[in-house]
């Protein structure tokens, strides 16, 4: 009888622990996930930062007569945005440099996507531009951009522009490229800024997405008679609150 009750008490210890390492699995998931969602909710946070930052850079190292450390400065900023943007503050400051090392890449999303605010296409971000030379200095005029956009889901949303365009001798002709629509707007005399420096918005006009869009590319060509005088600094994606303009 006490040979069985051991044996008995033996295959329920056997069974309790089968179970834990069946629950094993369901929790690191569910882990493996919360992970993916902070990691995404810091890279959305991070990335306008470090734009600026970017951008405050770029603008340091045309002025500066030792260009070197900026530069080496701006690819490591460049890198991190292209890893996801995710900066590891404590490994900063921790670390004898006090430089945070750079971020593993961003796991790819496991859940479903939610629908996105604003979207911000930094020039810096471009995959393209003409002349090459824009996309390192919002100071030189534009005639042409690309970006890569991973995805867009369905619905309605406005496209607008944060310029400069400090002489418009004749109207700009603005056109965006993006899901097989197409957007165009002339700009004329009234929508000029005072000087380079100086920015404002535009709206473009909008663009309905009937099915969600993945891995698209957005262009924008802005055509005129005489030598481009449109200074982009960013092209703004949101959600449409009226169709009028």
């Amino acid at each position: 009888m006490k040979a069985l009750r051991s044996l008995f008490t033996i295959l329920w210890l056997m069974t309790l622990g089968a179970s834990a390492q069946t629950a094993q699995p369901a929790v690191a998931s569910r882990l493996k996930q919360m992970e993916e969602i902070y990691q995404k909710e810091l890279s959305m946070r991070h990335i306008p930062l470090l734009g600026k930052y970017l951008l405050e850079l770029q603008r340091l190292a045309a002025t500066a007569t030792d260009k070197q450390p900026y530069l080496e400065e701006i690819s490591r900023i460049q890198q991190i945005i292209k890893l996801g943007g995710v900066v590891d503050l404590i490994a900063a400051q921790q670390s004898p440099t006090g430089t945070a090392p750079l971020p593993t890449p961003m796991p790819a999303p496991t859940t479903a996507e939610r629908r996105q605010g604003t979207i911000s296409l930094p020039l810096l971000r471009a995959t393209s531009t003409s002349p090459a030379s824009a996309v390192k200095a919002t100071t030189t005029p534009l005639s042409a951009a690309t970006w890569k956009i991973e995805h867009l889901a369905a619905g309605t949303y406005d496209i607008v522009l944060h310029y400069s365009a400090p002489s418009l001798a004749q109207p700009l002709h603005l056109q965006i490229n993006f899901g097989g629509q197409v957007i165009e707007k002339y700009i004329g005399a009234e929508r000029a800024t005072k000087d380079a420096s100086t920015f404002r918005f535009f709206r473009l006009g909008s663009l309905t997405l009937t099915s969600d869009q993945r891995d698209g590319t957005l262009r924008l060509d802005i055509a005129s008679k005489s030598p481009p005088q449109f200074i982009l600094k960013n092209v703004l994606i949101t959600p449409s609150r009226s169709a009028a303009d």
